[in-house]
């Protein structure tokens, strides 16, 4: 009935874009994406025909929110990449739109060492979210969950089983999966909205004994959720969450031997936080974010005799403007996180060693978004950091520069020059803007790191069917680490040069209503400093991988997707015990599924194979805590219903 009437609306109005918008939604929901998106596109391009009784501010507010809408089915289709442009468009077009935020911390998930980024979207979507019945997932806030991409109960991104009206009442979504390695987990989140609270209590189980030997975990997440409209313009949140995390050791490491057997790691934790929104005016908002965290961190390893325990009890507060008027939009904040830490060593026969530290960051930033000539969006800005009790005091200032021109309707150019400090964060999260013209600013780097990041990028729409592009960017990274030097061994603060090369380059391609298919070549090369490796191990590795998807929607709900990713990596690895060894090692790995979409958007149930052949390989994974690949087949089943 719905489909009949946006058709009518169509004949009706042939330049009203709101019937091509709400069908393409439509259309998505039935499991037909590809539609969807040539929907969304028309309704993007025929957006500014509301001027008859819009204003620019809010004709700009609907093209944020039909951008962000169409990531979502680039998300769908397996086009992250677009998926990443349409949200930084989003983004910069209004800073206020909280799906927008939303779709770039969905998306974040894909990429490695991009947690902090995604969490910290994550934070300010909710800080400018309505009241809605979006279930508060409890995992999507903790960063470092150390699962294999895809394997969890549920994935780390938005909810497509939303109702699209609001209204008071209950709901309830559960998610499930059980698979080879005795793995499985469920998440169970009731949300409710009555009149102007918003809610919801979650929980998060998950376990595996991993693909070898002390590769297990199990962790328990759990959270409550509470939002207020105080009034139309005003909102208030509360977020309480408790994590408790047991683990062997995880990381994937070139050499396959080189695992510690018996080492062992705990954390326990508890985080409240409190949000604030105000609405001066529609182009004007201020968000104000506090967080405290109590958290205990253990590593045992009895083998080598050693143990290390650290307890950090502290809080971040934050707070924000966004202004904009005309041309330009002005976002400015400022933060001051405090915490109280002690680390104990242990390392048998020695007496214990603590340290107590009191940590304290000030942070301050300006942003000026001006668009100006019309082609052309200009990012001008710049941050100060002020760092006290860390491994090294610093004071540094970070200047931001960025660009997004569009010669063409369907080309997009972007530029980036920015200095960043990494930051010390409560659970990695920040409301400070993440992407400085679509180009990440928070890595997940170690703290005090001093990073330079330069950058350009093209993105082309060849036609409603085809899409490409291609990104380069280099980070010049200063790391501090301690050296112990014979004859005292006293610690003595040194820094380390590294240099981080990385491209990405897409094809995207809907040849059929039915079919999409994608092809990415990714590469890597991070070059460390021998002096000081870091956790890697590795002082010069070097990682191309050809991801190569194929995607079919059937209307009847069917959804199959097969990707086969060839990977090459080659390096020079450290070994603890047998030096600096030079290796490579190129494979293909196989990831296939097949799911089904239950009629009246009740949920998904899928069936997916990780590694399908069953391929061994040696692999160097830099972003460890989030692994995309394993040297072992592993089945799954997941199932999502909601209610």
């Amino acid at each position: 009935m719905a489909a009949d009437q946006y058709s009518l609306a169509k004949e009706l109005d042939p330049l009203d874009p709101t019937p091509w918008f709400y069908d393409a939604i439509r259309k998505q929901t039935v499991n037909r994406p590809v539609e969807a998106l040539q929907d969304f596109q028309k309704s993007i391009e025929l957006n500014d025909n509301r001027a008859v009784y819009r204003s620019r501010l809010l004709l700009d507010r609907d093209l944020a929110a039909r951008s962000s809408s169409l990531g979502r089915i680039y998300n769908d289709l397996g086009f992250q990449q677009l998926a990443l442009v349409e949200g930084w468009k989003s983004v910069d077009t209004d800073p206020s739109n909280y799906s927008a935020h939303r779709l770039l911390a969905d998306t974040y998930a894909a990429l490695p060492r991009h947690e902090i980024a995604r969490v910290s979207e994550l934070l300010q979507s909710q800080l400018l979210q309505p009241i809605n019945i979006t279930p508060v997932q409890p995992q999507l806030a903790e960063a470092n969950l150390f699962i294999l991409d895809g394997a969890g109960p549920t994935d780390l991104s938005f909810n497509e089983f939303n109702p699209l009206f609001l209204r008071n009442r209950f709901a309830l979504q559960a998610n499930g999966v059980v698979g080879e390695n005795d793995t499985w987990g469920d998440s169970l989140i009731q949300n409710t909205v009555w009149g102007k609270l918003s809610c919801s209590v979650g929980q998060f189980h998950y376990e595996s004994d991993g693909f070898r030997e002390n590769n297990d975990q199990e962790q328990d997440i759990y959270n409550l959720f509470a939002q207020v409209s105080l009034t139309p313009k005003t909102s208030v949140q509360a977020e309480y969450r408790n994590t408790d995390k047991e683990k062997g050791d995880l990381p994937l490491r070139f050499d396959p031997n080189l695992f510690f057997a018996f080492e062992r790691n705990d954390e326990q934790s508890g985080s409240v936080r409190l949000g604030f929104h105000h609405a001066f005016a529609p182009h004007s908002h201020f968000i104000a974010s506090f967080i405290y965290r109590d958290a205990e961190f253990e590593v045992i390893d009895p083998d080598f005799g050693f143990s290390f325990e650290r307890e950090d009890d502290g809080y971040l507060a934050e707070v924000q403007q966004q202004y904009r008027t005309g041309r330009f939009i002005i976002t400015r904040g400022a933060g001051y996180f405090a915490a109280d830490r002690e680390d104990i060593n242990i390392i048998d026969p020695l007496p214990p060693e603590a340290v107590d530290s009191d940590i304290d960051h000030t942070n301050v930033y300006g942003y000026a978004s001006i668009n100006y000539p019309l082609a052309f969006t200009w990012t001008l800005g710049a941050s100060g950091d002020f760092l006290d009790g860390s491994l090294e005091d610093t004071d540094q200032f970070n200047p931001k520069l960025g660009l997004i021109w569009n010669p063409l309707p369907e080309t997009t150019l972007r530029a980036a020059i920015f200095r960043t400090l990494q930051r010390t964060l409560i659970a990695s999260q920040t409301i400070e803007p993440t992407q400085v013209a679509g180009f990440n600013q928070f890595f997940d780097d170690a703290e005090g790191v001093d990073a330079w990041r330069y950058g350009i990028a093209a993105d082309q729409k060849f036609s409603n069917a085809l899409y490409g592009g291609l990104e380069l960017s280099m980070r010049d990274l200063e790391v501090p680490f301690e050296d112990f030097q014979p004859p005292l061994f006293l610690p003595e603060v040194e820094e380390a040069d590294w240099e981080e090369w990385l491209l990405r380059a897409y094809l995207y391609w809907t040849p059929h209503r039915w079919f999409s298919l994608s092809a990415e070549y990714q590469y890597a090369n991070l070059d460390r400093d021998s002096d000081f490796a870091g956790d890697a191990l590795s002082t010069d590795l070097k990682t191309h991988r050809f991801p190569l998807g194929v995607g079919f929607f059937h209307p009847a709900g069917i959804i199959a997707r097969l990707k086969a990713t060839y990977v090459y990596q080659d390096g020079d690895f450290g070994d603890p015990f047998a030096g600096v060894v030079s290796d490579d090692d190129r494979f293909w790995v196989v990831d296939t599924a097949i799911s089904y979409r239950l009629p009246g958007r009740y949920g998904l149930i899928s069936l997916e194979a990780k590694n399908l052949f069953d391929e061994e390989f040696k692999f160097q994974d830099t972003d460890p805590a989030n692994p995309r690949v394993i040297p072992e087949r592993l089945i799954l089943g997941k199932i999502t219903l909601s209610f």
